[in-house]
């Protein structure tokens, strides 16, 4: 196993060690000396009391020019208990570009209510707002002139809204605020800048013990119109040279919700029992037909009742499923590990659960028809070494810019082993007070930090972050975008194309001690591989099915995502006792006690019982003493629900009592779960009854010899005494 070491940055000068050791042994002294600070660290921040909100923005950047009208839609709602009227939303604007990713990234850090911008209080640039019930949400949308935007010099600025109301005409009770660049020379193509977008299908999948997916509410919502993954596949259609990496386990999850969320299936899948197929023709690209389940295997199950929540959640994945082929058609693919894996806490761990993730992923896309190139991409950024020495040749490898002590690469190798450098800084999002993942504060960070490199001939590789709120309308996002002259969206090989790897040492690496802790644990590693081992456990038992382990290891690969480091931490234990339990089911009863004819051998009657629903193949071992043997059986078909009794030979080689465990297992040998004890013994007084019968008979015919010889010798003496006289 390979060992972990906490990458640490590069030692310090012994000058500045000795000083934060001396800093170190007087913070003591100094907290008790220092005043008490003006507020609790952990005072929560204070809710704006009109919750303000941008939603649509038509421009990603400015120009020279003055000309035109600038579109702000947004909402603001009434956080209060009071009702709030006379509401105005007025534009601000910064007066200070930032002209570096390192401004951004400060800027995105700061207070609410930090001032970074004069207020626009010009008439008509402002939207008046009707009076706010207590809870109240109202829409908003202002155009504001562009020519009031006194900016002229290119770099980043800051551009929101503040909410004021009547009570508070000069103080803002509400914020919203993103980045907004000016980019001059917007005409000249030559000096586009490369903007290659990544867009990650993923989500947490979580599955009960009896394989069925979990939290059926939060996928109807997602995969529902309006929905986050729905939004995602509205959004992404529109893209231009958008790249999707594909989490097969996601698409699954939503095929087995399609199918009404079935538990996992231990019916025949080897065609027993099945009407043949009419016979026709399929397509091998993919396709609406591909990526919709199959019809049900049987009546019974397509014939189940379903509750309301899982009757929408079937719903809303087969409308999902639907728009799918043409959210992926005509862009770049990239397929992760299955349940895309915590890399580095498998590499350290089970190297070979990787390798299972990614053969998983090539199987389950050739089943949809979808051809994507290998890749990962880590939610995080990082990786750490024994990490990288995993990714394979020809594979897409995402890493952040935060990986890389100093200006990072466009694309670093190391030991042979390539990785594409991503923008921490897009990945980000906007500033607060708003979310800075939703819609127009991730598009604007991203525009913000291609601006920064225009010039520069570095390509901005953005992955958009995985809590990003997609936009309600896809327009809305993408025709800004496309509007921007200045900006070349690339797929990710344009982006990178005539920028040669650029060879790195262990030692510029970073992870971060925080990455090596959220890791998923080796305990739960070991959990996911032991379910696995229960699934093909499973599948050797029963006759006609050759599916089901393939099932679980699909179950059992979720519990070691990145979602899942803060997630259920016991799906793969109940599995297993889920699937313990099953196994279990297949039992065997024996007699009370056994008692052979003879040391040499004998027999005895046991009973297997299947209260499976479903055929199981299984025979019965012995663990018994070196006195006792018992002969294992021949491998027993039972069918569904049924019994069947046979006897098993044993013989001994002392007259003791000895006990014999009879384990039922599959036909490798592998105990299944089930057992019974039976005591035996030979029939210990049968020795003794022939001894006294044979010293009997002995003793019987020794009586008639002795009788039968005082007669004759009686009558010998009769016969003397009779001639005399």
């Amino acid at each position: 196993m390979p060992v972990r070491q906490h990458q640490a940055r590069p030692p310090r000068p012994r000058g500045r060690a000795a000083a934060a050791l001396v800093l170190a042994l007087l913070a003591p002294l100094l907290l008790w000396l220092s005043p008490a600070p003006a507020h609790a660290v952990d005072e929560p921040a204070e809710t704006d009391p009109l919750a303000v909100s941008i939603d649509e923005l038509d421009t990603v950047s400015l120009d020279g020019r003055t000309k035109g009208r600038i579109t702000v839609r947004g909402k603001v709602v009434n956080t209060t208990e009071d009702e709030w009227n006379g509401v105005r939303i007025y534009p601000f604007i910064g007066d200070t570009p930032m002209t570096t990713s390192e401004e951004l990234a400060e800027a995105a850090k700061m207070p609410a209510d930090a001032l970074v911008g004069e207020r626009i209080v010009a008439e008509g640039a402002y939207a008046t707002v009707p009076d706010l019930a207590p809870g109240e949400t109202y829409s908003w949308s202002l155009k504001l002139p562009r020519k009031l935007l006194h900016v002229t010099q290119a770099g980043v600025y800051w551009f929101g809204v503040h909410a004021l109301g009547a009570p508070s005409p000069t103080t803002a009770d509400g914020r919203a605020r993103t980045f907004l660049p000016l980019v001059k020379e917007p005409n000249k193509k030559a000096k586009a800048q490369k903007v290659s977008l990544v867009m990650p299908l993923r989500r947490s999948v979580v599955y009960n013990a009896d394989g069925s997916v979990n939290y059926l509410r939060g996928w109807t919502r997602d995969l529902s119109a309006g929905g986050r993954l729905f939004r995602m596949l509205e959004t992404g259609t529109e893209i231009p040279s958008l790249t999707w990496a594909i989490d097969p386990a996601l698409i699954d999850a939503v095929r087995n919700l399609a199918e009404g969320n079935p538990p996992r299936d231990l019916s025949p899948t080897d065609g027993s029992g099945e009407e043949p197929e009419e016979s026709g023709s399929q397509s091998a690209s993919p396709s609406v037909s591909a990526l919709l389940p199959s019809a049900p295997a049987s009546a019974d199950t397509a014939a189940a009742k379903t509750d309301e929540e899982t009757e929408a959640a079937q719903k809303a994945a087969k409308v999902w499923l639907g728009r799918l082929e043409k959210a992926l058609a005509g862009h770049n693919l990239l397929a992760l590990p299955y349940a895309d894996p915590d890399l580095s806490a498998l590499a350290t761990n089970d190297p070979d659960l990787l390798a299972t993730a990614r053969e998983k992923t090539a199987q389950a896309l050739t089943e949809l028809g979808i051809k994507a190139t290998s890749a990962v991409a880590p939610p995080t950024g990082y990786l750490d070494r024994a990490a990288v020495n995993l990714l394979e040749p020809g594979s897409v490898n995402l890493v952040s810019d935060r990986m890389f002590r100093g200006s990072a690469p466009v694309v670093a190798d190391l030991d042979g082993h390539q990785m594409i450098v991503t923008s921490s800084g897009a990945a980000a999002g906007g500033p607060g007070p708003n979310d800075p993942v939703d819609a127009v504060s991730v598009r604007q960070r991203i525009v913000a930090e291609a601006a920064l490199r225009r010039g520069s001939g570095k390509p901005l590789v953005a992955v958009i972050p995985d809590g990003w709120h997609p936009p309600q309308t896809a327009a809305s996002f993408v025709t800004p975008w496309e509007k921007a002259p200045w900006i070349a969206s690339s797929t990710l090989s344009e982006a990178v194309a005539g920028h040669k790897p650029t060879s790195v040492t262990v030692d510029r690496l970073r992870y971060p001690r925080r990455e090596m802790k959220a890791e998923v644990s080796a305990d739960r590693i070991s959990a996911a591989k032991e379910l696995i081992g229960a699934g093909e456990l499973l599948q050797r038992v029963l006759t006609h099915n050759d599916e089901v382990a393939d099932d679980v290891v699909s179950e059992a690969l979720t519990t070691t995502s990145y979602s899942a480091r803060k997630g259920d931490t016991d799906s793969a234990a109940n599995a297993l006792d889920h699937i313990s339990s099953e196994l279990s089911s297949i039992t065997v009863s024996v007699p009370p006690k056994v008692i052979l004819s003879s040391m040499k051998g004998g027999e005895f009657q046991v009973t297997l019982s299947n209260e499976l629903d479903e055929p199981v193949t299984v025979r019965l071992d012995a663990i018994t003493d070196d006195s006792l043997r018992v002969a294992t059986s021949e491998p027993v078909q039972l069918d569904a629900n049924s019994k069947a009794s046979f006897n098993l030979a044993a013989s001994m080689h002392d007259t003791g009592t000895h006990t014999a465990l009879i384990v039922v297992t599959d036909t490798k040998g592998n105990p299944l779960g089930a057992h019974a004890s039976v005591p035996i013994r030979p029939s210990q007084v049968s020795g003794v009854i022939w001894w006294f019968v044979g010293t009997g008979c002995a003793l019987l015919f020794a009586a008639i010899a002795v009788r039968l010889t005082r007669r004759i010798m009686k009558a010998k003496k009769v016969r003397t005494s009779t001639g005399a006289m």
